[in-house]
């Protein structure tokens, strides 16, 4: 990847005379940003451009770009890319649109073009994107004109929109936030968001990553990348709106909708989730300070109404305020007795107008033990702008100095507020609400690295397992007796079964199992049973069987029956698990039952779990106090739920051709856990001959 970011030569192809080129854009785009290496003009049409010549084939170059840009109609770009092939250029961006972003007809260009990549074994970024830019190398060919060069910093950005990393860009550079390097990916038709990432990670430039996304080729990959690096990683993750494309035929699969496995699976692995560009920009501004090492914070202020907004605010994320000791504020007591308002946490110094003893306030805050960040909410126009400009500089000074966050709320004009941002050496903030979410979003990155990889633990019958799944019928579906031997298979305990052919065979069975039992009917057209009539409880003699058994036959159909042992007590949970398009095998765990979808508490994990990440998904439930034991109830336990999560953790990741997996309601009472119910698919297999 290093050699889309740093070519010593490049090509770029669309270059003309013609006023208004597009590929003329690139070639100023370069100048500005100060790209030294020879850039070579090249067009079908040839010519003349800034006193040198447009050639009109790369393969007429007499060295070799170390890159290649390309921005020509669609229709052109697959002879262009073979002509690069053929001159032995390995890096090439593709800037053109007009491929699979429009229809499906268009994706036959792609096609012709990742094939050409893949014979000459060249890489390119795109098509339809806007390209790479280097702080470093002075390398930066998009199309539009970007007027100046983007100041330099830690900052690196993967962007699927154009528009959208244009607009970062503008805006990192409002607040002061400097760039190592930008990418646009667009279509992602050969290098990927994940290659980008891993690259990112291991440049000693890049400090920090943000990757706008509308779509993700691989998040497993890139959770694994995010997990194994110390780096915080922001992803505003967008195009949510179409969550599921027919009607979901279990709990686990209505549940785990995609944008609800990317939020669990970004959390899972410490990168920091955002929805808006202003959060993304919050959050970052909170990584370009010093990491704060807790969450207990100094609120400073000059204002009594910004002071209570401050804590409200950390209150609401989760941060401490904790009580500031006699030892720091007496002094300021004795010095300023009549302007303080009040002597706790948040400090209001009201009317204070004594700058340099200002400074000596911030600086005392600092040097507590038990502050780990300050957030200064400073108000002030007109004679207090050369003093506030000298007290801002200053605060940067002291935050280096202790190694911890100052987060600067000021309240002033826009115009004031724009020159602090461009003399501050720390992120300004527009209100206290910002200064707090970015300082708690901080904290929470410092705490990503200790985090164990992904591991796989404890054993179950695979054979037997495989052996089910494999008579799932045509569309993949295990029937409810499959799904139930498969659990078993993996390890979990299930309420005793037998299987009935009719009512007479039920009656029969439920003498076996001994009274009371329930009465379950079995077909792939029976999805959500209850609902049909298809599920009876607490039937306590042969006759009550025989007559349900025989209602259930007239009226639902269906292929079988299952009967069952009745289970009492216990609190009803949902274990599941999914094969996701992006992230791959994934688990769930929720309040379960037939209310499972109605009431949305799920947590999910990428599997197979590793150490104690069942056990977080539990303490993350809304509802976990109701596995605790609620208004007389006993606790359920935890130790059989974590392992039951844990098994369906490794059912699905230790067998690629189970497709979903849900087991509702698992049943978990304070001596362990009982399965109940259970649906499960088989992935289909691949056609032969292909």
């Amino acid at each position: 990847m290093r050699g889309f970011f740093h070519p010593q030569s490049v090509a770029v192809v669309g270059v003309s005379p013609r006023a208004g080129n597009l590929g003329r854009n690139i070639v100023a785009n370069l100048e500005t940003f100060g790209f030294t290496g020879p850039v070579y003009y090249v067009s079908p049409r040839g010519g003349e451009y800034k006193g040198q010549t447009i050639h009109q084939d790369v393969r007429e170059l007499e060295q070799v770009p170390e890159l290649a840009v390309i921005l020509t109609p669609a229709a052109t770009v697959p002879e262009i890319l073979e002509s690069c092939g053929q001159k032995g250029i390995k890096r090439v961006i593709i800037e053109s649109g007009g491929f699979s972003e429009l229809d499906q007809g268009h994706g036959q260009l792609e096609a012709q073009i990742k094939d050409t990549a893949q014979r000459h074994g060249l890489r390119f970024i795109g098509p339809n994107c806007i390209g790479v830019i280097c702080a470093q190398s002075g390398l930066a060919v998009p199309f539009p004109m970007l007027g100046q060069a983007v100041p330099k910093g830690g900052l690196s950005l993967i962007c699927q929109s154009g528009g959208i990393g244009l607009t970062y860009l503008h805006r990192a550079a409002m607040e002061g936030l400097g760039i190592a390097k930008f990418a646009s990916v667009g279509n992602k038709a050969n290098v990927n968001e994940e290659d980008l990432l891993a690259y990112y990670l291991e440049d000693p430039d890049t400090q920090m990553v943000l990757l706008y996304l509308e779509s993700i080729v691989d998040g497993r990959r890139m959770c694994e990348l995010i997990r194994a690096s110390d780096k915080p990683v922001v992803v505003h993750k967008s195009n949510i709106a179409h969550l599921s494309h027919g009607i979901a035929q279990s709990h686990t699969a209505a549940l785990a909708n995609d944008d609800l496995v990317v939020e669990e699976a970004l959390a899972q692995c410490g990168a920091l989730r955002a929805h808006t560009v202003n959060d993304c920009l919050t959050i970052l501004k909170g990584l370009n300070m010093p990491r704060p090492k807790g969450r207990r914070l100094a609120v400073i202020s000059r204002s009594g109404g910004h002071a209570v907004v401050a804590a409200d605010a950390a209150y609401r994320e989760g941060m401490e305020l904790p009580p500031l000791p006699p030892s720091y504020l007496e002094p300021i007591q004795e010095a300023f007795r009549a302007s303080v308002i009040k002597l706790q946490n948040p400090l209001d110094l009201g009317d204070l107008f004594h700058f340099e003893l200002y400074v000596e306030i911030l600086r005392g805050a600092l040097a507590q033990d038990n502050v780990d960040g300050v957030v200064v909410v400073h108000g002030y126009r007109g004679p207090e702008v050369k003093p506030s400009r000298q007290f801002i500089s200053q605060a940067g000074d002291l935050a280096r100095q202790y190694d911890k966050p100052v987060a600067l709320v000021l309240l002033t004009t826009a115009e004031e507020m724009d020159q602090a941002r461009q003399l501050a050496s720390l992120p300004i903030f527009d209100a206290p609400e910002e200064a707090i979410k970015a300082l708690s979003m901080a904290q929470k990155a410092g705490g990503k690295a200790a985090k164990q990889g992904l591991g796989c633990a404890g054993a179950f019958d695979t054979a037997r397992a495989e052996r089910i799944l494999a008579t799932a019928g045509p569309d993949g579906g295990l029937e409810l007796p499959e799904a139930l031997h498969l659990i078993a298979a993996a390890g979990l305990p299930v309420a005793p079964f037998l299987v009935a052919g009719d009512p007479a065979e039920a009656a029969e069975a439920a003498q076996a199992l001994g009274f009371p039992v329930a009465l379950k009917a079995v077909g792939a057209h029976l999805s959500h049973k209850s609902d049909q009539g298809g599920v009876v409880l607490n039937l306590s003699d042969v006759q009550a069987v025989e007559e349900a058994a025989a209602k259930m036959m007239n009226e639902l159909k269906p292929n079988r029956l299952v009967v069952m042992s009745m289970i009492s007590g216990g609190q009803e949970v949902i274990v599941g698990a999914k094969r996701d398009h992006s992230f791959g095998p994934v688990v769930l765990v929720g309040l379960g039952g037939v209310t499972a979808e109605v009431l949305q508490d799920v947590r999910l994990g990428l599997a197979p779990l590793a150490g104690g990440e069942a056990g977080a998904m539990l303490d993350g439930l809304k509802g976990a106090a109701l596995l605790k034991g609620f208004r007389g109830r006993p606790p359920a336990s935890r130790p059989a739920l974590v392992a039951a999560v844990n098994q369906v953790s490794n059912l699905i990741s230790r067998l690629p051709q189970l497709r979903e997996l849900d087991i509702n309601p698992l049943l978990v009472g304070p001596g362990g856990v009982m399965a109940v119910d259970a649906r499960a698919s088989a992935r289909p297999p691949k056609p032969q001959g292909h």
